[in-house]
Parts: C-alpha cells; sequence; structure tokens
C-alpha cells in the first residue's frame, strides 16, 4: 500500500501502524522525518533500549536482518527494527532477474512479507528513487506500506512552505515565499529549518512578513537575491548594481553559487515565455510552472529583455557558473564573478 509521509505521521501518532514500511527516494528529508517519528514515538523510552535496534544496511544482510525481525520482544508488545540505507533493498529492486544471489534475496523478502511476524515493527530505508514495478514492491502488497518521498521541484517548493507553516498556524504573504524560496534553495531540510525559526518567534494565527523574515531568519528585506531578481526584471540598473556591490563586498553571506541558480532558472522560464507567444497569464502560469501571482514577473522581464538577450544572459550565467567551479577562468572570486555578471546582464 501506498502512504504520504503526512499519512504515515498521522497514523504513528494514533498507533495504527503495519508491519513492514519500505520508505524511499531522493529526498532524504521526509524519509529522516519518519525515521526520527518511528525512533521516538512508537516504544515509550523505557522500551527501547531492549526492544529498538537501529541498523544499517551496509553492515548487515538481508537474512540477519529478517532474523532479528523474526526475534520476539523483550517484555513488551512490540520491537522496532529500522534499517537505515538498506542497500540490499536497492539491490534486488535493480537486479536482473539472472542474478542467482539476489533471487535468492527477492525469495526470502518474499516470504517474510507474506507472513511478517506481527510483534515486529521492520523500517527500511533506501534513499534513492527505486522502480514501482519491481518484486520488492509488490511483495509489500498485503501487509506492508511504501512511502515515496520525491524531490520538490522549485515551483512548488513555496506551496510546501506554505502548507508548513500553515499546519502550525502560521501564514505568509506571497511575496516573502518567493524572498525564501531564492534565499533557501530547493532544500527541504534548511527550508523546514528556517521554517522553524518562525514558528518558534511568531504567535500562532500570524501572518509572516518580510519584517519577520528579516528579524528571525536574517534575510535582508533590501539587500537578498530577490530584491536582486525584481531589480534585474525591472531593469532597475542603479538599484541592481547597488545591490550587486553589497554582495560582493559580503561574498560569505551572500555566495555567488545560490544568486546563479536563482538566475539560471529565472531567465530559463523567462525564454519558456517567449516561446509561448500571446497567450494568457493563467496559460503561461500552468506552462511554465510558477505561481500565477509571480507571472507578471516573468512577463515584465521578457518585455524587457528581448529573446536574444535572454539567450546571450543565459549564457553569460552557465559561464559564470563555470568560473565559480573552477573549470573556466583564472581562479576569480565571487565577488569578480557577482560583478561581471551583473554588468552583463544589464549594460550588454
Amino acid at each position: 500500500m501506498q502512504q504520504s509521509a503526512s499519512e504515515v505521521l498521522k497514523d504513528i501518532k494514533q498507533k495504527k501502524l503495519a508491519p513492514i514500511y519500505l520508505l524511499h527516494g531522493d529526498e532524504p528529508y521526509l524519509i529522516d522525518q519518519l525515521v526520527d517519528a518511528f525512533e521516538k514515538q512508537v516504544l515509550p523510552e523505557d522500551q527501547q533500549s531492549f526492544n529498538q535496534f537501529v541498523l544499517f544496511g551496509k553492515d548487515h544482510s538481508l537474512g540477519s536482518i529478517i532474523a532479528t525481525a523474526r526475534r520476539y520482544p523483550m517484555m513488551a508488545e512490540r520491537q522496532v527494527v529500522i534499517v537505515k540505507e538498506a542497500a540490499f533493498i536497492e539491490a534486488m529492486a535493480k537486479a536482473k532477474e539472472n542474478a542467482k544471489s539476489k533471487e535468492d534475496d527477492l525469495k526470502v523478502w518474499e516470504e517474510y512479507c507474506a507472513n511478517p511476524t506481527p510483534s515486529t515493527l521492520l523500517v527500511l530505508t533506501v534513499k534513492s528513487l527505486l522502480s514501482d514495478k519491481s518484486k520488492v514492491f509488490s511483495a509489500l502488497v498485503k501487509y506492508g506500506v511504501i512511502v515515496t518521498s520525491k524531490k520538490v521541484s522549485e515551483d512548488k517548493l513555496g506551496a510546501w512552505l506554505v502548507d508548513y507553516l500553515g499546519q502550525r498556524g502560521i501564514k505568509i504573504q506571497p511575496s516573502t515565499v518567493e524572498l525564501m524560496v531564492s534565499y533557501v534553495g530547493a532544500d527541504l531540510s534548511r527550508m523546514a529549518h528556517e521554517a522553524d525559526k518562525l514558528v518558534v518567534n511568531v504567535p500562532a494565527g500570524s501572518e509572516v512578513g518580510s519584517t519577520e523574515v528579516e528579524k528571525y531568519i536574517g534575510i535582508s528585506r533590501e539587500y537578498n537575491y530577490f530584491e536582486f531578481q525584481k531589480a534585474i526584471i525591472q531593469r532597475n540598473t542603479e538599484k541592481a548594481q547597488k545591490i550587486a556591490f553589497h554582495f560582493a563586498e559580503n561574498t560569505k553571506q551572500n555566495p555567488a553559487a545560490p544568486m546563479l541558480v536563482l538566475l539560471f532558472n529565472f531567465f530559463s522560464k523567462v525564454l519558456q515565455v517567449h516561446d509561448v507567444g500571446n497567450v494568457s497569464d493563467a496559460e503561461i502560469s500552468k506552462l511554465i510552472g510558477v505561481n500565477p501571482y509571480f507571472v507578471r514577473d516573468y512577463t515584465t522581464a521578457a518585455r524587457n529583455y528581448p529573446l536574444a538577450k535572454v539567450v546571450r544572459i543565459i549564457e553569460a550565467i552557465k559561464n559564470a557558473d563555470l568560473k565559480v567551479k573552477g573549470v573556466i577562468g583564472s581562479a576569480e572570486t565571487d565577488r569578480e564573478i557577482i560583478l561581471d555578471l551583473s554588468f552583463q546582464i544589464l549594460h550588454l
């Protein structure tokens, strides 16, 4: 059975547990969140010493894991067996049918999944995305739960943040969402960490704006990647250069790499706006995958930057990225890269 991370978290609180959980995917934050809940919320603290086992897949075979799962708890109703980074599951999922050793493992796996020990909660994690067509998954149909943790794309990160804060009783202004997304990037773990600063400091029922973000997270309302991008959109040369110089003088707090990701993603979508032609804002929102609230930023940029100019800007951003990585250029500093790129965007 397939379930979402939020559904499983709810079941853990209500003690409605399946015998087996397989957590897999390329977004580690949700997997780590679930493992933490299994570790802390299933067994009372006084039972964990004897009845909770946290193992690492690289140190154990599937056979030894199943042997542990077949044991009975000591003076308790349940034991918890958590296997982090279960490489043998990943190997089985990717194995060809003629791989004999993997077929043997698959047989052991299928036998346990068909008849799991009722007093054992077995949790296995794989921090990569597995194919749901594998026999590893089909074995879990009757007694197991599968949680797929996929990377959240940047255009959906804002919605994730709104939902995360909303569940904790806090609203956030759309422009502030964009500010945080531009500052943090597509890293759920870091985004949750920064959002938790707001949860701790802002009363439930409040609406978060740039003032709160500056105060509790430390993002400057005037000098940040979002304001820099806004100045570029409007071709406000004076403001953009002012912010660029601030970044250049404070590269530790404002490194070039995140700025390049933000600008590349933005101008790639501006390129798409040029391609779609004269369509409605609603259609643009759907085609380029952005919140309708921000479509005007992209259409304004498309008016201010002709197609040929956008292509040159994207090329300049790619070259700046290669300089940051040391692939081209003579070891240019972040300061030089930021100033050079801002000049190219605004003047070339």
